[in-house]
């Protein structure tokens, strides 16, 4: 961590308001990304990053250093938790817009492409699309980390602060139910 966030941080647990809106300025742009990627909503992703920084304004007297690497990290962690009880809590609404990694794929450029390519292309899209929805929100998390942004398992525990086995075991579940979900896929070719 560098000497300017630690001194951040430190006056941000004093209660220097002005200290907490820099390390926001630093940090807002990441999670308000992140937010976005999970819930692909303008309005959603700006009332999970609010809730984050509400979070982390109350809890930054919790900061410990001997345990966070950096505020980035530890507030990353908080925006995760959040997207987690956000989708929760449309779980419960039951509602029937749903959210999930497969929007964050683009769809395939029409550039130079036959009907029938596109056809194909959009075709399997939908499959693989089809396939992520069954992932847990923890599971898509995880495997977006991982085989998108290519992070180690090591990182991804420690931006969730839980065991790399954890991390492992979970990925290796997002896995096996993603061959279950597009097996039918492999064995059309």
């Amino acid at each position: 961590m560098n000497t300017n966030d630690k001194m951040l941080i430190l006056l941000a647990k004093q209660g220097n308001e002005s200290a907490f809106r820099e390390l926001y300025e630093t940090n807002y742009e990441m999670i308000y990304r992140l937010a976005y990627r999970y819930v692909k909503s303008t309005p959603d992703a700006e009332d999970i990053l609010q809730e984050t920084f509400i979070k982390a304004f109350k809890a930054i007297q919790k900061f410990d250093f001997n345990i966070s690497t950096n505020f980035s990290a530890w507030i990353y962690q908080i925006c995760v938790r959040c997207s987690y009880d956000y989708h929760r809590k449309r779980k419960r609404r039951k509602s029937d817009q749903t959210t999930s990694l497969s929007d964050t794929y683009a769809e395939p450029e029409a550039q130079n492409s036959s009907p029938e390519r596109l056809a194909i292309s959009n075709q399997a899209i939908q499959q693989v699309r089809n396939a992520l929805s069954v992932l847990s929100p923890k599971q898509r998390i995880i495997f977006d980390l991982r085989h998108l942004q290519h992070e180690a398992l090591k990182e991804i525990a420690e931006r969730l602060q839980v065991s790399p086995s954890t991390v492992k075991k979970q990925l290796e579940r997002a896995v096996a139910k993603l061959r279950i979900q597009l097996e039918p896929l492999w064995r059309e070719k």
